[in-house]
């Protein structure tokens, strides 16, 4: 192959390859790449959408007892707890989930079987809020 060939392909490979990449880069001088956008819109920040709703139920010695936390309309729960206001080793969480429905939230049992005072259940739903 003469020199004048060699050279002469490789100019118009490099050539190519930059009008390549500068037609298919974000920054390219027209749109020759560019295709209709269809997608949905950004999701906003999450930042002031966080926040949480209490609920509270006496807990009777010798009983069981159930709160629940609903979470404003329109949010979704992203999670929750169960607390009591006096730690008592004969007061058990025997059940704590998700409620789903028209109100979304989160729901506690606890049962005091062997309890000798009477105590206050807490369930906490930790909520999003919809977008504005």
């Amino acid at each position: 192959m003469k020199r004048t060939t060699w050279l002469v392909t490789l100019v118009a490979g490099f050539t190519a390859g930059v009008a390549l990449v500068v037609a298919c880069s974000d920054d390219s001088p027209g749109d020759v790449d560019a295709a209709v956008c269809d997608c949905p819109a950004a999701e906003p920040p999450l930042a002031g959408r966080i926040t949480s709703a209490r609920g509270t139920n006496p807990i009777m010695a010798n009983d069981t007892a159930v709160a629940s936390a609903d979470c404003p309309a329109g949010a979704v729960v992203l999670g929750g707890s169960c607390e009591v206001m006096t730690g008592d080793a004969n007061v058990v969480v025997m059940e704590s989930r998700f409620t789903r429905g028209s109100l979304q939230g989160y729901q506690c049992r606890w049962s005091a079987l062997n309890a000798t005072a009477n105590n206050t259940g807490f369930a906490e739903a930790i909520c999003l809020m919809p977008a504005q």
